[in-house]
This record gives structure tokens, sequence and C-alpha cells, in this order.
């Protein structure tokens, strides 16, 4: 499956097969372990995921798009374009109609079966740490005859990534929670957000043992005592006066400092989608964990 090449593993595998210069016929492997066979470049492509509408257009493929799920926002071009529903509630007579020869989906929503059925060449997955996401951008390229630009892109994203990480040399991270809904929702060290919270130079609350998605219990968050809470819910309502209001979080040291972060939805697209705007993601969290470096 997809989920488990890593970054060097896809590198080596593009570089064995003339990286940079695809040989259609190509097959890959997507994350639900189906070979995706491609017999030419795609030239009608659709996402319905919008990070993998960021990816391709990240790799000078906007092009090619012609239709994006409800979700994709950016970048503004792809506003522009038809809107086909979700990965859970599409358009399939839409999706037809436009007649793709490629389609990105997700690995979760089942989308991939009717698609197939239909005779569309479907690619199910998406990448969920960092690793992954710079080995998706890599395949991504390959699949769609970008590998030159997909191979800039991921050096880019690497250097960004690289010198957060020597601005945060000797820097004791603060005690973070992020929060993905009020119940609360949060992110362990091995997810993508929490891989992000790393890199930014905080320290998640948040144990592996967790879990990557955990439900956590409110008297945790407070015995934790996080010195930085950010809200990716905020764009539904949660704000730092309703967080304060929860029973024993008004002394939560972020509560009394004044460092409960409200995302916007901008904000939390960009920290929440694993694709090319990661290095922003990284440096947004940086700004807000260590506001007199960045």
């Amino acid at each position: 499956m997809f989920r488990r090449l890593t970054l060097l593993a896809v590198t080596l595998l593009l570089l064995g097969s003339g990286a940079f210069a695809t040989t259609y016929p190509v097959t890959v492997v997507d994350d639900l372990g189906r070979a995706v066979t491609l017999t030419a470049a795609p030239q009608r492509v659709i996402s319905m995921l919008p990070s993998h509408t960021e990816s391709v257009c990240a790799i000078e493929a906007c092009d090619l798009l012609i239709g994006v799920d409800r979700h994709s926002n950016y970048p503004a071009q792809v506003t522009g374009l038809p809107q086909l529903g979700d990965a859970f509630a599409p358009d399939l007579e839409a999706v037809l109609a436009l007649d793709p020869d490629f389609v990105l989906v997700d690995e979760y929503s089942g989308l991939q079966a009717p698609l197939t059925d239909l005779g569309i060449t479907v690619f199910a997955g998406s990448p969920q740490t960092i690793d992954e996401t710079m080995a998706f951008l890599l395949l991504l390229g390959a699949m769609l005859d970008r590998e030159t630009e997909a191979a800039v892109l991921v050096g880019q994203l690497e250097g960004e990534i690289k010198g957060v990480a020597a601005v945060l040399t000797g820097v004791t991270g603060p005690r973070v929670f992020v929060e993905l809904d009020p119940t609360p929702y949060s992110i362990g060290p091995s997810s993508y957000i929490g891989e992000l919270v790393a890199a930014a130079g905080g320290v998640n609350i948040v144990t592996e043992a967790m879990g990557e998605f955990p439900q956590v219990d409110p008297e945790y968050v407070v015995l934790q005592d996080p010195q930085v809470i950010v809200l990716t819910d905020a764009p539904f309502g949660v704000t730092a006066d309703s967080v304060a209001a929860r029973p024993g979080w008004s002394a939560i040291e972020a509560v009394v400092d004044g460092r409960v972060y409200e995302l916007d939805t901008a904000a939390a697209d960009i920290i929440s989608r694993s694709g090319p705007r990661m290095g922003e993601a990284v440096r947004l969290l940086a700004a807000l964990f260590h506001p007199g470096l960045f």
C-alpha cells in the first residue's frame, strides 16, 4: 500500500524508472492496495479531495483539472471549476458528464468503486504524515508527467521545514493542545498535524498511546496544563471565551496567558490539509508557539 512507501522508497522507485520523464504506461499502487495503470499522461483530471487539488496545482498541473469537490477552495483558480459534491456525497452523473481520464479520491469513502465501475481510472489514497505527503507529491508528479516540478516542490518543502528547525535549535517548546472539536477530539503525535506541531517546536500533550485522533477527557487537558491551545474548530463557533468557561479550564496556563488561538477557516485549512502548504503550516504554528522568533 502507498502508506507504507517512505519518501526515500518513492524517490528510488522513480529514479529507477527514469524519473523526470515518465514513460507510459505507468502502474502505481494506491492506499487500498489497488494497481492503478495510466496508459498515457492524463489530460482531464478530477480531484475529490481539497489536499489533492492543492497538490495537483502545486506541481503546475492545475490546467489538467476539469472538476473538483465542493471543499476545494485553493488556489483561487480552482474556484471557477465545476463542483462535484464531496467524497461522501458525490455527483456521479456530473463526474461522468465531464469525461475525466483520471480521478483522485480518498481511501475511506469507497468512491473508487462506482467510478471504476464506470470505466474511469481512479487513484484512492491520501497521505497521513509529513513523509507520506512528500512521497505522494513525487508519486503524483510521476502520474501526471510533472516529475521535475514535484521534485522541486519537495525540495522546497524540505528546506522550509529545516529552516524552522534551525531557528528553533536549543529552544524549549511550549506544551500544546490542538482541538479538532469541542468534544474534545485532538491529534496524536504520529498524525499529520501532530507532526506539524513537533516540527514547529511544540510539545503535544496528547501521547502516542492515546492514538492519532483521540477523544480526550477534559480533565486530562486541565491536568496537563497546556501553555498553548490551538482551536481548529473556531470556524464552527468555538472561542477562547467558551474554552475558558469549561469546568476547570479557566486555570489552564494557555487561558490565563491569553494563548488560546482561534484559527480562521483559511488557517485551519492550511494545517489540516496534508499537501504542498505544509511549510506554511509549520511556520504558522511556529509563530503561535514562539512569537518572539517568527
